[in-house]
């Protein structure tokens, strides 16, 4: 028989009771502050990254946020500078810089670009399809690391994106190359899936380059934690090299005010794969800024394991709940404070996606959120996601899932 958790709420809830005490404790009302006030000149904002996330262990380091507005406060930013030294206890190593420059360049071009070394020592791998398998006898283990393997990758992309006339529709062109180095074990482990479904054929790896191009519109109020209007991507990528692959994303964000300080906001996306993908390049889903990952973890369906459900066509559904509960003043700058509540569900398919199916056979996730916002756009985020694997996934981290 399985414990009841009906009496009381999942021990993850109480690190979201942590963090709004002690923004309150430290917080002062905002004395007529208007949310929509943009600084001028520079802004250096950072947290130890002295966090904690379900997939990756306890995580050190450091996260840096440079934002430059120029005289006239540019929204939302002239550009960004985000270096991140990130380490973590499940095996995670990277150093990385991310580049965004929305308002830097002339006649209206938008670059964004990504450079870093990212090895994960103890990478998840559950498997291919929407129904593989997970031994929980296994996973439970202390040490063990049959789900996990090693991933080394040096990576670099670089995109630029140019409105279209008078329309809030912007083009996007560009690419980027990457190497990867791949073994089967994750540290010292004797087995692993990978190890098993590759039998005696070598780990997949080496370099690759792709090209990508696509459409983005764009009427948000404004970039972080928008209270209304859509986001919507069709990004179409083509990879050569150590791999030949394809890959089309399509994104689609609502965000609709229900009243003055609640926004419910909701996101579909929809990507096919074909050709030679590697299996560890199957949960990179595309994004025209960053890409992220999944089925399952703190940037899809949160509560699930991170890439638990991977396969060469995916769909993912969201909505989230979001209630601008203060307005604040931390160290005599604006801040406020947003709780949230979500649902999310997702699945995927081996080969491709069947419509037929895309309300079928989803697994789900749901929970509770917070976001302490210091500034319009440095955003501390936690998350807590129940699903039927996980009682209460922890994530800590920066900005909102979407």
């Amino acid at each position: 028989m399985r414990p009841s958790h009906e009496s009381a709420p999942p021990a993850g809830f109480f690190p979201i009771l942590v963090v709004v005490a002690i923004a309150l404790l430290l917080a002062r009302p905002a004395r007529s502050q208007s949310p929509a006030a943009v600084p001028t000149g520079r802004e250096l904002a950072g947290v130890p990254a002295l966090n904690f996330d379900a997939d990756e262990g306890v995580g050190y380091g450091a996260i840096l946020q440079l934002f430059d507005y120029g005289s006239v406060g540019a929204r939302p930013y002239r550009y960004l500078l985000q270096p991140t030294l990130f380490l973590t206890t499940k095996g995670r190593r990277d150093a990385t810089l991310f580049f965004d420059a929305p308002a830097l360049l002339p006649r209206g071009w938008r670059l964004t670009a990504f450079a870093g070394q990212e090895n994960q020592l103890a990478a998840p791998y559950y498997g291919i399809g929407n129904d593989s398998r997970r031994d929980l006898a296994i996973d439970s283990l202390p040490d063990t690391y049959f789900y996990r393997f090693e991933r080394r990758q040096l990576r670099f992309t670089a995109d630029a994106q140019h409105r279209i006339g008078t329309l809030p529709l912007r083009m996007l062109v560009g690419g980027g190359v990457s190497r990867v180095r791949v073994d089967a074990l994750a540290f010292d482990a004797d087995s692993s899936l990978v190890a098993r479904e590759l039998g005696e054929a070598p780990a997949p790896g080496g370099s690759v380059g792709w090209a990508r191009a696509g459409l983005v519109l764009d009427t948000r109020d404004r970039e972080s934690g928008p209270t209304r209007g859509r986001w919507v991507e069709l990004l179409a990528q083509r990879a050569s090299g150590a791999h030949d692959f394809s890959r089309v994303t399509g994104t689609w964000r609502e965000y609709l005010p229900l009243a003055q300080r609640l926004t419910l906001a909701a996101r579909v996306v929809a990507q096919q794969a074909a050709g030679d993908v590697p299996f560890h390049e199957l949960s990179t889903i595309q994004g025209s800024l960053k890409p992220s990952e999944g089925v399952g973890g703190s940037g899809s369906v949160r509560g699930l394991p991170k890439n638990r459900y991977v396969g060469k066509g995916l769909a993912i559904y969201d909505a989230e709940l979001r209630w601008r509960a203060a307005e604040l003043s931390l160290r005599g700058k604006p801040a406020h404070l947003v709780l949230s509540s979500f649902a999310d569900a997702g699945r995927v398919w081996s080969d491709r996606i069947r419509v037929s199916e895309l309300a079928k056979d989803l697994h789900a996730g749901a929970g509770v959120g917070a976001r302490l916002g210091l500034g319009p756009n440095f955003v501390i985020a936690l998350d807590v996601g129940h699903s039927s694997e996980t009682a209460a996934a922890t994530y800590l981290g920066l900005g909102y899932a979407f």
